[in-house]
C-alpha cells in the first residue's frame, strides 16, 4: 500500500558544508573594531565636554574662598583651572581620533590587524590622562584592541 521513496541526496554534501561552516569561522572578527569604535566615540563625547567647560563654564567661575600663594593674583585661579581642564579635554580629543581612525583602518585593512590593535591598545590607555572617555570608553578601547591583538585566523 505504502511504498517507501527514496530521498534524493540533498543538495551539498556533509563536506561541502562543513567547509562553508569553518570559511565563515575564520573570517576576521568585527567584535574588536566595533568596541574601539563605541570607545573611541565616548573619548571623543567627553574630551569635546571637557573642552566645553574649560572655555565656557571654568573662566567665569569664582572661587572666593581658594586661598592663593602671594605671587599668585586670586583672579587668575579661574584660568589655572580652564587651562589644566582644557589640555586634558584637546589631549582626549587627539586620542579618541587616534583610535577612531585605528578602529576605521582596522576594518578597511584587516591582514595589518596587528598595527591598529597596538594603536587602539595604546592610545586607549593613553586618553585615561584626559578622562578617558568616563573611563568606560578607555576600557571599551582597551578591550577591543586586546580581541583584535589575540585574534588569529585558522589555520584550516
Amino acid at each position: 500500500m505504502f511504498r517507501r521513496t527514496v530521498k534524493p541526496p540533498p543538495f551539498h554534501t556533509h563536506d561541502e558544508v562543513t567547509k562553508k561552516m569553518e570559511n565563515k569561522i575564520s573570517t576576521y572578527p568585527k567584535t574588536g573594531s566595533f568596541l574601539a569604535i563605541a570607545g573611541s566615540t565616548l573619548i571623543l563625547l567627553c574630551g569635546t565636554l571637557m573642552m566645553w567647560v574649560a572655555t565656557a563654564i571654568l573662566p567665569n567661575v569664582n572661587f572666593p574662598y581658594v586661598s592663593t600663594p602671594p605671587q599668585l593674583a586670586p583672579g587668575s585661579i579661574p584660568a589655572i583651572a580652564s587651562g589644566f581642564v582644557g589640555g586634558m579635554g584637546l589631549f582626549g580629543l587627539v586620542t579618541g581620533v587616534v583610535v577612531l581612525a585605528s578602529a576605521i583602518l582596522l576594518e578597511a585593512v584587516p591582514n595589518q590587524r596587528t598595527t591598529w590593535g597596538v594603536l587602539i591598545l595604546v592610545f586607549s590607555a593613553l586618553s585615561l590622562f584626559g578622562a578617558g572617555g568616563f573611563v568606560v570608553g578607555a576600557i571599551l578601547g582597551i578591550v577591543g584592541g586586546i580581541l583584535t591583538l589575540r585574534w588569529t585566523p585558522s589555520t584550516a
